[in-house]
């Protein structure tokens, strides 16, 4: 039988750089992913890197996770990709100008001075071509941006072996013992592994692995579309992350076409990542009408991935009351990629030294069964 100080379940951007943050403080670490580092949501994500948030623990969060990826290279020998070409929200009704208006106040506060108030004839400064007669106002924040997913997690997995982490591929968690109240055994496709640390990172499948412990997480899977155009010139390299929010469509450049998203919110929650042309049909209608130049720009692909849903749309971090040596890492809701590198690094402080930079209390699994759920509206 193997044996590990801590396991990780998934192989994600997040199980990465938890197993890179634990290596790295000594600890033998085995993270097991049942297919390819990083092909789950991690490999579906559009990259995007944000700070403009509605609750307070995310912003706090994000500018750590934006400190982090800036000095991602120089510390673990990757390349992150990590490009500060901002992001652009559009408000289109007066409660959205409003709740901005107040929320400016509260990232200031927190440090995001650089966050400021654009009117529709400064977005459409930023945006050359953007249609702006329905947009009140909105708010940029120019140190937001893009990263590379792929790259960022192959930075982490590649550190993370560099300090004696073992990441195996291929290797499906089957079950987990518990004794006692507490984990006692991991049981894989490879065979079991002797451990009293499990981390659960596991992305949209995290429910899974929590109901292998008897834990129900409120973990849900969301399938969220992507595509990409051809090569569109008109829309620069370094336009900003643009997102209509009432709509939840957002797009930006990628490579020399652009990436364009949207939400649909009244699809219910499923494993299914096959694409709906029917959406991405008014997805490339609502990128067109929001920025006509793109009604001329041919498709090059399209795809679909999962979101991590909680019912109040943050992370689930921490300890899981009632079996001891059971941690989360889960539940993002979209933002697990951008997340990833913060919510490794207080995750190994809180197990190791009791406290962590950004108090992640308030991500607790305590907060489902407590009543104590967080608001985040500004969701896409």
């Amino acid at each position: 039988m193997q044996t590990a100080d801590v396991v990780i379940v998934g192989g994600g951007v997040m199980g990465c750089a938890l197993a890179y943050q634990l290596a790295r403080r000594g600890l033998g670490v085995l993270l097991l992913e049942r297919d390819a580092l990083g092909v789950g949501s991690t490999g579906r994500c559009a990259g995007g890197v944000r700070q403009q948030f509605s609750s307070e623990i995310n912003v706090r969060l994000q500018r750590l996770a934006v400190r982090l990826l800036l000095e991602f290279d120089e510390e673990t020998g990757g390349h992150a990709g990590f490009r500060q070409i901002g992001y652009l929200f559009l408000l289109t009704s007066p409660e959205l100008v409003d709740d901005f208006r107040c929320l400016l106040e509260m990232w200031r506060r927190l440090g995001l001075e650089e966050a400021r108030w654009t009117t529709p004839a400064e977005a459409r400064e930023l945006v050359p071509g953007l249609e702006v007669g329905d947009v009140l106002g909105g708010t940029f924040c120019p140190t937001d941006g893009l990263a590379g997913p792929a790259d960022v997690t192959s930075g982490y997995a590649r550190a993370a072996r560099r300090f004696g982490a073992r990441l195996l591929e291929g290797v499906a968690v089957t079950g987990l013992g518990v004794r006692g109240g507490r984990i006692e055994e991991v049981v894989t496709t490879g065979g079991r592994v002797s451990t009293r640390l499990v981390f659960d990172c596991a992305g949209a499948w995290s429910a899974e692995i929590g109901r292998m412990a008897g834990l129900e997480l409120p973990v849900f899977p969301y399938r969220r579309h992507v595509l990409v155009t051809d090569a569109f010139p008109e829309l620069g390299r370094t336009s900003p992350m643009t997102v209509d929010l009432a709509a939840s469509l957002y797009f930006h450049p990628e490579g020399d076409g652009v990436l364009i998203g949207m939400s649909d919110w009244s699809e219910p929650p499923t494993f299914s990542t096959e694409v709906d042309w029917g959406l991405v049909e008014r997805m490339a209608a609502a990128a067109a009408a929001r920025l006509p130049a793109l009604g001329r720009a041919g498709l090059k692909t399209a795809w679909a991935g999962l979101y991590e849903t909680t019912p109040d749309h943050h992370a689930i971090l921490g300890p899981a009351p009632g079996v001891e040596g059971f941690w989360c890492a889960c539940g993002f809701s979209g933002h697990g990629f951008m997340q990833a590198p913060a919510a490794a690094l207080v995750l190994a402080q809180l197990l190791l030294e009791g406290r962590s930079e950004v108090d992640i209390g308030p991500l607790s699994p305590r907060r489902f069964a407590e009543g104590e759920l967080i608001s985040e509206r500004a969701v896409i």
